[in-house]
């Protein structure tokens, strides 16, 4: 099993002391095709990107803020139950606010920049 630690605050829409909250959090990569890191589209969390507005300036070409990442994938529960273990207060943050994300399946993207890899010490 493949691991990132954050390193860094994340970018993202959640408050930056939020964000913060994830630093010294290990946590493992989802299985994805693609290797890791690597090149995906990122979405809000918070769906200030989602909304009717921003479906008409997509219509009309209009650009929104989903540009390309070099980032880590990994499932939100997993994530949420790290974060747990490390902030407590930031876990409950994110179910408050994002309940549609806590679901089986569900993805989040850390840039790149944020995380670094850690070896599980298995073959």
């Amino acid at each position: 099993m493949k691991l990132v630690q954050i390193v860094a605050i994340p970018h993202g829409e959640a408050p930056e002391k939020i964000r913060a909250a994830w630093i010294g959090t290990t946590i493992p990569l989802a299985d994805t095709e693609a290797s890791q890191p690597n090149i995906w589209i990122p979405r809000g969390v918070l769906g200030k990107e989602h909304g009717f507005f921003a479906k008409v300036k997509r219509f009309f070409g209009f650009p929104v803020t989903e540009q390309p990442s070099v980032g880590y994938v990994v499932e939100v529960l997993a994530a949420i139950e790290a974060l747990r273990a490390h902030a407590p207060a930031a876990a409950t943050w994110w179910e408050q606010h994002t309940p549609h994300l806590i679901k089986p399946g569900r993805k989040f993207l850390f840039d790149a920049a944020c995380c670094k890899e850690v070896s599980t010490g298995a073959p």
